[in-house]
């Protein structure tokens, strides 16, 4: 079986050494090549791909119709764009189609890591931990504008209860919190077993406090999470 040779755009160190690991573990090192570029896939830089027989590519590539266009004529080797994103919204699929390339995509994000980041950059947020690192590298230790609130006993409003919502959910109830959700969508077997609440968006912008996308929190102590 001949070597299928991929060109990774936008790598990142991250990324080779994940996909090294990935080829050894499936023991994959004579099907599969890896070239890494830091460089994005542009329509000045698709050239690259000459002779390969796939791309591989993230969120910030181009891969517009003059790039797959390219792709066709000067890279005709290529016939997979790979995504290691869930996205694909900077891909230009009817061209895709009508050259015959395949696209694929990963199929989604674990949402366990990304509720749990959200919850981490709130609890940052909450505890001024942001604020207490620069603080303390100045050798200043005092709590003056750096004490929070505790979640537990609070209320926590969440909009969307997808894959990630969900996890969401779990995570606030953990920390003994009240958690009200809105979704076009309602999960009411999954409200009524994990113990949460639909509420309406008015009800709950009402009830839980109001935050922004930097999870503000206000003086009433109720916390608003989206």
């Amino acid at each position: 079986m001949a070597t299928r040779k991929v060109l990774v755009f936008d790598s990142k160190s991250y990324d080779e050494k994940t996909f090294k690991a990935a080829v050894k573990s499936l023991n994959g090192h004579e099907k599969l090549r890896f070239t890494f570029l830091e460089s994005k896939l542009t329509e000045e830089t698709v050239d690259e791909a000459v002779n390969y027989d796939a791309i591989c590519v993230f969120v910030n590539d181009v891969v517009n119709e003059k790039v797959i266009e390219r792709l066709n004529s000067h890279c005709s080797s290529v016939k997979i764009i790979a995504l290691r994103c869930a996205g694909f919204n900077n891909v230009h699929l009817e061209t895709a189609e009508k050259y015959n390339l395949k696209v694929c995509r990963v199929p989604r994000y674990s949402p366990y890591a990304v509720a749990e980041h959200s919850v981490a950059l709130l609890l940052s947020l909450n505890r001024n931990m942001h604020r207490a690192f620069f603080r303390t590298k100045q050798h200043n230790f005092t709590l003056d504008g750096l004490v929070g609130i505790d979640l537990f006993g609070k209320t926590v409003g969440i909009i969307g209860t997808g894959a990630v919502g969900m996890c969401a959910v779990k995570i606030f109830l953990g920390f003994g919190c009240k958690v009200l959700a809105y979704d076009v969508f309602p999960n009411e077997k999954a409200a009524k077993e994990k113990g949460f609440q639909y509420v309406t968006m008015d009800e709950l912008l009402q009830q839980s406090d109001i935050g922004n996308m930097r999870m503000h929190i206000h003086k009433k102590n109720n916390i608003l999470f989206f």
